[in-house]
């Protein structure tokens, strides 16, 4: 079978080794992370990286259609909320981030997020990934400097302070382990950052069950949506996250008359 997967580059280390090994054919389009800081930006991104393998089927630059296109993105800020299949069946985990991903399941992330009381987690995905945590301290100088000579210091204040209030939501900094790479220097930028924020640490082992049923093409219609031709991504809140919806259909299911 060919799969071919469009996935966020934290699961580099991962779906590499998950695909080298898988008995399936496997080709990966990488989309750099920093898109998640921008939703509309990531949305439009994957729905052209779908239109884009289209366009390389119909020119001959790609030889092999794949049987399935599987993205490497939970519900993400509703980021593959409206994605559409044409041909080609399309897989989507039925996760609300790529941190369920990490974790092995949507449950396991919600049983998580009640025992941390709702953990900002971090893996060597995340890390090594990431130009910035949390905003560093020169970051936010860089960045006030900027607002001030734009809007005045007053203003720049302001809009710093609003950039970081997400922070007073979170006391405990998560740590995922990974059976694929687990490294000490990126758990020891963890420690610091924890320290640094006044937060617990709390470190818990990744499960990579389901990446490897998205390269082993061992997919279930309970924790992966999969669109037929002529249907989209819809949020669903059954708790299922995602719903498929037809073209012609409404999210809510009704008839779109547009």
């Amino acid at each position: 079978m060919r799969i071919y997967i469009i996935a966020c580059r934290i699961f580099a280390r991962e779906l590499g080794r998950l695909g080298a090994e898988s008995e399936n054919q496997i080709d990966v389009t990488w989309i750099g992370r920093g898109l998640h800081n921008t939703p509309e930006q990531l949305k439009k991104r994957l729905q052209d990286e779908i239109d884009r393998l289209y366009e390389a089927l119909s020119s001959g630059e790609l030889e092999h259609r794949p049987d399935y296109i599987v993205l490497g993105y939970g519900l993400c800020s509703r980021v593959v909320e409206g994605i559409r299949c044409r041909d080609i069946p399309i897989v989507i985990p039925r996760t609300d981030d790529c941190i369920a991903l990490f974790m092995g399941s949507q449950e396991r992330y919600l049983e998580e997020f009640e025992e941390a009381k709702g953990a900002y987690w971090l893996n060597s995905g995340w890390i090594e990934r990431s130009a910035r945590l949390f905003d560093a301290d020169d970051i936010k100088r860089r960045r006030w400097m900027e607002y001030a000579e734009k809007f005045g210091e007053d203003n720049a204040d302001y809009l710093i302070e609003v950039e970081s209030s997400w922070e007073k939501n979170y006391s405990t900094l998560g740590y995922i382990h990974s059976e694929i790479h687990d490294s000490e220097a990126n758990l020891e930028r963890a420690r610091e950052e924890a320290l640094r924020k006044g937060w617990r640490l709390r470190e818990i082992d990744g499960d990579i069950r389901m990446l490897r049923m998205m390269t082993e093409s061992t997919w279930n219609d309970r924790e992966f949506l999969i669109l037929k031709p002529g249907e989209r991504a819809a949020a669903d809140y059954s708790g299922l996250k995602l719903k498929a919806v037809r073209d012609d259909e409404t999210a809510d299911g009704s008839s779109d008359v547009r």
